[in-house]
């Protein structure tokens, strides 16, 4: 009786970490979603992308990314993730050029990422077991 009492306290304990892994990431990848949505939609807007808003927004996506990516690496494969982030460079890199279809075109990149990236990690049993 004792041992499965462990086994269950075991258990639980063990569902209740990867779901708090879940919902970490998922608030993560939704919260740099709507930070990129942001960003695409002023861009798109715009004609000329080297402006200072579109730039601030830019640093803004960047430094949230870098903050939170070390944490999130340790759910998803780094690599995985680290596609985001060279499109992210690649964003700042395209802002200098003032080239808005490569800044589009990786803002697309990004926005593809986040959703495939929600996708797998969606809170479900297999994810749990």
């Amino acid at each position: 009786m004792k041992k499965a009492i462990h086994i269950a306290i075991i258990i639980l304990f063990l569902i209740a970490m990867c779901t708090t892994e879940q919902i970490i990431s998922q608030t993560f990848l939704r919260d740099t979603k709507s930070k990129v949505d942001e960003l695409f939609e002023i861009s798109s807007s715009s004609e000329i992308i080297n402006t200072e808003e579109i730039s601030n927004k830019t640093d803004e996506l960047e430094e949230f990314w870098r903050k939170r990516e070390s944490i999130l690496c340790t759910f998803i494969n780094h690599r995985e993730i680290e596609e985001i982030g060279v499109e992210i460079s690649k964003l700042k890199s395209a802002l200098r050029e003032d080239e808005k279809h490569v800044f589009l075109e990786s803002i697309m990149l990004i926005q593809f990422y986040l959703r495939s990236y929600q996708h797998v990690l969606g809170i479900n049993f297999q994810s749990i077991f």
